[in-house]
């Protein structure tokens, strides 16, 4: 507890410009966000971070422990997040196992329909891979009408619950995609699991 205490509090400060590639020359980038694991089961802790980026965007920096030199970063993918500049907006992780982590990031700060997605991470195969992905919404003025999606790309399983608004009824289903995870390298802004497709049209 004290090692995972002290790591996080680390991972809290300002890097400075060498130690970073995403940092601006002109001074250190605070984190938005800082999560801390052994994700590989080597037994020392590995991290990950978010930094603020242009267009209302956050990059993921995913650093592993290789018990030497203590952390590097592997893994580096600029403008992956949204990050707004409002309250409601601010992207956070979350623990999942002990071999995964999730990403959550919300749209809860204005608007007629608040959102909130997680991308799950996973170590697998001797590397992250995108594993999981969940989306949920509802609608501030029509009761009728919102949504929540639900996949685990290790397995294809999913189910997708959908109140199309306008007191129509609730649309559900359940079963499994042919949609598996994929690289975290591979990670772009705006990817969606498309079996939750619905939930956007």
């Amino acid at each position: 507890m004290i090692q995972r205490t002290a790591l996080l509090l680390a991972l809290a400060l300002p890097l400075p410009a060498q130690a970073d590639p995403l940092t601006p020359a002109d001074g250190a980038r605070q984190p938005i966000a800082a999560i801390s694991g052994d994700w590989n089961r080597d037994e020392a802790l590995d991290a990950a971070l978010l930094y603020p980026g242009p267009d209302g965007l956050a990059d993921l920096v995913v650093m592993l422990n290789d018990q030497v030199t203590g952390l590097q970063p592997v893994l580096t993918l600029p403008g992956v997040v949204f990050a707004g500049p409002m309250a409601g907006q601010a992207p956070a992780f979350e623990p999942r196992s002990d071999t995964s982590f999730a990403i959550r990031s919300e749209q809860t700060g204005v608007g007629r329909t608040p959102w909130h997605q997680w991308l799950t991470l996973a170590w697998r195969d001797g590397g992250f891979v995108v594993a999981g992905y969940d989306y949920s919404f509802y609608d501030r003025l029509d009761l009728s009408h919102y949504g929540e999606c639900s996949v685990n790309l290790l397995t294809g399983a999913y189910t997708l619950t959908l109140g199309p608004g306008e007191e129509a009824a609730e649309v559900r289903r359940q079963g499994r995609t042919e949609e598996r995870g994929f690289p975290l390298a591979d990670l772009r802004e705006g990817w969606q699991a498309r079996v939750c497709d619905d939930l956007f049209r």
